[in-house]
């Protein structure tokens, strides 16, 4: 029986949903983040849950993947940091690709035709960014949480975002530090909410200028407008409340505290607004590459019709570019802000779907949020019955389970294609071209 503490030499043979290797041990399933499949390693046991599955810690590295290398960032754990938010950067990108390929293949059943990526994107690719607040007054941290914890990870000097990103994050700390601004705390006190201190930021870049969003735990802005007044290389500050028990980021309404409310930027040669709650690609580089396919058929030939949906719609990219192959198309969203710039009421796709009345459409688009589609959504989907249905994930577990009950309801699979929106991670996006069966037509 396995035990914490216990050293295992182990052979990876299949990967976790989150990217992690896993091995079969004594009737068990070893869990073992940063292997791959292939390698034999000697581990440390730190944990030994529950159904026989265990969770270790690589000692020594006996037989290396072949596209093995020494990460590139000084923060990641393989060069003595905590930061664990590029897990594969251990890998060469070639390799992480063929990683991600297998990944969707062995544990979700989605066998791309390929991963689609820019040439020379892999760092410096980070458009937005949302870091955690800590460290004590004088002396703050924006980080992110180690894996599995609530320990801050000091990410300062992050290679994946953005250059205007970390020179702004730089100069929020310094300012910040002089002016003795206090972070967050949990507990304020005895039967207290939470302080009213800096508690999250949030980055937004075009490319040149910054917008950034400070989001406290209380709604109180006092201690904050002498810092936005100081910061100099945003084009904007705006302020935001984040009360919330768990690790949700977005606050609920915004105060702009200096200069401009929004960035404009330029995505899949189409103009787009973006303010201090708008949700923008972390990559817009390689989202552009997907929105561009996403409103083609899977050959990369221009659809057209009279009439298309576009569902979970965000800041309208490709409601834009649908527009010019179809006489009308209905975008919806629910996020108000990005509604109001659509033009549109706020509506969730389940709530405009059950209320939908109109013509069934010759396209429906949908690039839903990590919850994915959901039964009701997919149940309305069925009975729409569009003859093309192409949706664009940021989940594939979501995704196979959408699938899986729209082809029940008659859809059938075209094609599936990958993403590399964040390397240096396990995370991909992926399209599905999905057609109506022969049957179900």
């Amino acid at each position: 029986m396995i035990r914490a503490g216990q050293k295992l030499e182990l052979t990876i043979d299949r990967v976790g949903p989150d990217g992690a290797g896993l091995a079969s041990f004594e009737g068990g399933e070893v869990v073992v983040s940063g292997a791959f499949i292939g390698e034999r390693v000697r581990v440390v046991v730190d944990h030994v849950g529950q159904h026989r599955r265990s969770f270790a810690t690589v000692e020594a590295l006996l037989t290396a993947h072949p596209g093995r290398r020494s990460p590139p960032c000084e923060r990641h754990p393989g060069r003595g940091g905590e930061c664990s938010g590029c897990a594969w950067q251990t890998l060469h990108e070639d390799a992480q690709r063929a990683e991600k390929r297998r990944l969707l293949a062995q544990v979700y059943g989605l066998e791309v035709d390929s991963i689609r990526a820019l040439p020379g994107g892999d760092f410096g690719y980070r458009w937005s960014s949302k870091r955690v607040v800590g460290g004590v007054a004088g002396a703050l941290v924006l980080g992110s949480y180690v894996s599995g914890s609530h320990r801050l990870a000091d990410m300062t000097g992050c290679l994946v975002e953005h250059p205007a990103i970390a020179a702004a994050a730089h100069e929020l700390l310094a300012v910040a530090d002089e002016l003795g601004t206090e972070p967050y705390r949990p507990d304020a006190g005895e039967g207290e909410p939470g302080s009213a201190g800096l508690r999250y930021v949030w980055l937004k870049t075009d490319g040149r200028s910054v917008l950034l969003t400070l989001i406290t735990g209380a709604a109180d802005a006092r201690a904050l407008r002498p810092l936005a007044d100081r910061l100099e290389l945003p084009s904007g500050v705006a302020w935001s409340v984040q009360s919330g028990q768990g690790n949700a980021i977005r606050g609920a309404a915004i105060e702009l505290l200096r200069g401009e409310p929004s960035l404009s930027l330029r995505l899949a040669g189409r103009e787009v607004e973006v303010g201090p709650l708008g949700f923008l690609q972390p990559n817009p580089a390689v989202a552009e590459l997907a929105y561009r396919d996403l409103v083609r058929d899977h050959e990369g030939d221009a659809l057209a019709g009279e009439l298309a949906l576009d569902l979970y719609a965000g800041a309208g990219v490709t409601t834009s570019l649908l527009r010019a192959g179809f006489a009308r198309v209905v975008p919806v969203e629910s996020y108000p802000e990005s509604a109001h710039a659509l033009g549109v009421v706020a509506l969730g796709a389940a709530e405009f779907l059950a209320g939908y009345g109109g013509a069934r459409p010759e396209l429906v688009i949908a690039n839903p949020p990590r919850a994915g589609l959901g039964a009701e959504v997919c149940a309305r989907l069925v009975a729409l019955a569009a003859p093309r249905l192409q949706i664009m994930s940021c989940s594939p577990r979501t995704l196979a389970r959408d699938l899986a009950a729209l082809e029940a309801g008659g859809y059938r699979r075209v094609a599936l294609r990958a993403y590399d929106t964040l390397p240096q991670t396990p995370h991909v996006e992926v399209i599905a071209w999905l057609g109506r069966s022969p049957a179900a037509a």
